[in-house]
């Protein structure tokens, strides 16, 4: 006999709760659960519920614990949940004054840069300069490489991050597998992409690097953590290359994603073939009259590489400079875009496109996840004890704060839009009846609004309650 609904639409908005079978329920609960924890907080919010409550009526998640999981088993008010035949076995966490959420996305940051710490910028100073100081103070020992990765992810874990996209950098110019190795080492879960240069004199070369890379790797899933392909961006790497990389990802069936559109020095060298951008390359000595014919053809770098948008499936990263044409190209190819809203700030990119249109983006149908960047372009802050890690939590915050941004808006852009960027199931970052959590967050907040919004409000780093990629 089914029990009755845990929750009404009225009590989860946007979510038609499951009847329950008590028998059903009690067999999987004795077969196969290492535990049950019945947790408690004012609220809960995900992509797909939002259950309100406060500190008299609160409201509560049932989750089996099973080695390497969580599954929901329910999702209500308390006084519900309690009729559920599984709370006999269930342990008791209670956090009021809090909101629970699943563990959020990271959909790209620069892992292998933890070390170099958070860095000033002057945005008049150009983003050339900012690349030379990369350059010049990234690690390229493989070691090295590892401890900044790993350094990385417990800033992750601290940030409430249970997927993550991060770029496996080019250390010395090279792709190097060691930061998809380290994240594979570190338990977490996500996409490392392979960052490949090919342009001027070494376009040919880079690719058979490449080619020859990937024909070395056994399989491109290491524990937790996936490969992925990233041509690093339209300023440092030919056509010709990106349609490689297209054909390499398709032929081995992993993700593609890209910088695009990033900086006024990538706009004015894709449409002019000229400015900073140009003169690095002939510093470094592998430009040609051959490259040049690929560029200076008074095009966007979204309108550049528009065969490859959409052909490859890609995803694009930051995505500052986007006209009404650039963004009728990103719809119907449906590209999904990551913001990396702070990174954004940190360039000074409004000054040369203005505000950045995430929300013109979402009105056409692309989904859009948020990032953080590396650690470089961050507050240093993120640090210290009370910090919020390397977490995009602060992103949609910082969202919020400056635009307005619609908070149930915001919580889809740090759980479902980052998860299916990074090609992860939903499952993983919703509490809905019968998801499978990377994680569970606790979130101190002030007692006003919906959960959406009482998240957002919050300056309070969160309380990674259970973690799939740490303790299982």
């Amino acid at each position: 006999m089914a029990a009755k609904p845990l929750a009404t639409p009225m009590d989860c908005q946007g979510y038609q709760p499951q009847a329950h079978n008590d028998a059903r329920d009690r067999n999987f609960v004795t077969r196969s659960a290492t535990s049950i924890s019945l947790i408690t907080a004012d609220a809960v919010t995900c992509a797909k519920l939002s259950i309100p409550g406060n500190r008299q009526a609160p409201a509560a998640l049932l989750v089996e614990h099973a080695p390497q999981s969580h599954r929901v088993l329910a999702a209500g008010p308390l006084a519900q949940i309690q009729s559920h035949p599984a709370t006999d076995r269930a342990s008791r966490i209670d956090r009021p004054g809090c909101i629970l959420m699943p563990a959020i996305v990271n959909a790209h940051t620069h892992l292998d840069l933890t070390h170099i710490g958070p860095r000033p910028h002057d945005p008049d100073a150009g983003f050339v300069a900012w690349v030379d100081m990369v350059r010049a103070n990234r690690h390229t020992e493989p070691a090295q490489i590892r401890d900044s990765v790993a350094q990385g992810c417990r800033l992750l874990r601290k940030g409430g991050v249970g997927l993550v996209g991060d770029i496996a950098g080019a250390a010395g110019g090279q792709p190097s597998i060691e930061p998809w190795q380290a994240l594979a080492d570190s338990g977490f879960a996500g996409v490392s992409y392979l960052e490949f240069f090919a342009i001027g004199t070494r376009t040919g070369a880079s690719i058979a690097c490449l080619e020859e890379l990937l024909a070395t790797i056994p399989s491109f899933t290491n524990g937790r953590a996936k490969l992925g392909l990233q041509p690093h961006a339209p300023n440092t790497v030919a056509p010709v290359a990106f349609e490689a990389a297209a054909r390499l990802a398709g032929q081995h069936g992993i993700p593609l994603i890209t910088h695009l559109a990033e900086s006024a020095e990538e706009r004015r060298f894709i449409a002019e073939c000229a400015g900073p951008q140009l003169e690095l390359i002939q510093k470094l000595g592998i430009w040609s009259d051959a490259s040049a014919a690929d560029f200076g053809k008074g095009l966007s770098p979204i309108e550049h590489l528009e065969p490859f948008i959409r052909q490859s499936g890609s995803s694009a990263v930051h995505v500052n400079q986007c006209s009404d044409e650039d963004l009728a190209i990103l719809a119907e190819a449906r590209t999904k875009v990551v913001y990396c809203p702070r990174a954004s700030a940190y360039f000074g990119a409004d000054r040369h496109f203005g505000p950045h249109r995430y929300r013109d983006m979402l009105a056409a149908g692309i989904e859009v996840a948020l990032g953080t960047d590396s650690i470089i372009n961050l507050p240093s802050g993120i640090l210290d004890e009370a910090g919020l890690g390397l977490g995009t939590l602060d992103e949609a915050r910082f969202l919020h704060a400056r635009d307005g941004t619609d908070p149930d808006t915001l919580v889809r852009m740090i759980t479902t839009h980052g998860s299916r960027v990074l090609g992860f199931d939903d499952a993983l970052v919703t509490l809905a009846e019968g998801s499978t959590p990377i994680g569970i967050l606790a979130i101190p907040v002030p007692g006003e609004g919906s959960p959406a919004e009482r998240v957002m409000a919050s300056k309070s780093a969160p309380e990674l309650l259970f973690d799939r990629n740490h303790s299982g």
